[in-house]
């Protein structure tokens, strides 16, 4: 008999425990229940940069990483019309190391230098 009353209190204080709960899901609008916002957008005002605010928001992300990118193809320009400044100078050095694995076919290249002569 002892045991049947102390499974009698646990069931009844499980029933209430699940009442609490589905009252508090389907009923209140307590903790259970989150909002969010949505940060604000950069909107283009026709001005020659964004505005500072604008740098620094993650509604801006976008701003950022146009910017980023349009540095770094400044900086590939830069190396691109210095490279091409070294090899149009004429101050390039070649050098062979595997003389001995290059093999010319002569034949080959005379022909292909009397096609190219027609």
């Amino acid at each position: 008999m002892r045991h049947e009353r102390s499974l009698r209190r646990l069931l009844l204080i499980n029933t209430v425990l699940a009442v609490a709960l589905t009252w508090t899901l389907f009923v209140t609008a307590g903790p259970l229940v989150g909002s969010a916002d949505a940060a604000g957008q950069y909107r283009s005002t026709r001005r020659n940069g964004p505005p500072a605010e604008a740098v620094t928001g993650v509604g801006n992300a976008a701003a950022r990483q146009r910017k980023e990118i349009i540095d770094r193809l400044g900086r590939v320009e830069a190396k691109l019309a210095e490279m091409s400044a070294t090899l149009t100078s004429g101050k390039v050095g070649v050098r062979i190391v595997n003389v001995e694995e290059i093999a010319i076919d002569y034949d080959r290249l005379a022909d292909a230098v009397r096609s190219r002569g027609d």
